[in-house]
Order: C-alpha cells, then sequence, then structure tokens
C-alpha cells in the first residue's frame, strides 16, 4: 500500500439536554470543527468523549486521554448550562490512493532541440498516486 493521508474527521455529534434550557437545535449553530490533537492524529487513537456539564464545571465521564482536553476545551466555547451531556466521536478517515499519469516535457529547452533532430520524443509520462479523500461521517 502505498503512502496513505489521514483525513480528519472530529465532530460534535450528540448533545443531550437534561435538565438544561438549552435545546439541541440552539447549540448547532454554535458547533465548532474541532481540531484533531496532533499527537492523537500520529498513534492514530480515535473514539468517543463523553463528558458532562454539572456546577463544578466540565468533567470527562469516559474517553481517551488524548482527546479529552480537545473535547474540554470546545465544550468550554459553547457555554452550556449545567446538566448537559456531550458525546464528541474524533473519527480519522483514510484517503485512497488512485494511479494517475502525468505527461510531462523532457529536459530542458537545449536538450528538446537535439531529441527533435534525431526524431524523438520530447515528453514523457508519468505515473504517479493521487490521494482522493475518503467518505467523513456527517456531522449532527
Amino acid at each position: 500500500m502505498g503512502p496513505v493521508r489521514g483525513t480528519l474527521a472530529a465532530a460534535l455529534v450528540l448533545a443531550q439536554v437534561a435538565f438544561a434550557q438549552t435545546s439541541e437545535d440552539e447549540l448547532r449553530p454554535k458547533i465548532v470543527t474541532v481540531r484533531y490533537p496532533l499527537l492523537a492524529r500520529v498513534a492514530r487513537v480515535q473514539g468517543e468523549i463523553r463528558l458532562r456539564v454539572d456546577a463544578s464545571g466540565i468533567t470527562l465521564v469516559s474517553g481517551p486521554p488524548l482527546l479529552a482536553q480537545t473535547a474540554i476545551e470546545n465544550a468550554r466555547s459553547l457555554g452550556l448550562m449545567p446538566g448537559v451531556t456531550l458525546t464528541y466521536h474524533f473519527v480519522i478517515v483514510d484517503a485512497t490512493t488512485v494511479p494517475a499519469t502525468m505527461t510531462v516535457k523532457k529536459g530542458d529547452a537545449f536538450d528538446r532541440f537535439f531529441l527533435r533532430m534525431f526524431g524523438l520524443k520530447t515528453e514523457k509520462a508519468v505515473r504517479y498516486d493521487q490521494c482522493v479523500p475518503g467518505v467523513a461521517p456527517p456531522n449532527d
């Protein structure tokens, strides 16, 4: 398998509101794209982060520690009322490679002059792998 580039998707998928006055529909416009932490991306850590907002602040209920700090920072930016439970889904979507061909000129103008004199081709086809992003899961 050739070099694979990761397309990163991190989505806040579910905001369950229990006892809070903020509904899910009011939160959706406030959801910001969450940046995947570099160390977690390199380690290919994926998973769900569950957070609870209560009177004492935002607490981690479950999830990988490498992703927790990013989720907590994003939850703080939402300005939620106590009683809200958040679930962040962090997913790495791999890109696939597709073979492609590109035509390029051989050498410089001087080289191509001599190639033409001897009736040789002045262009060549170069094969390479083109990265095509995978399908990211939809944001809710």
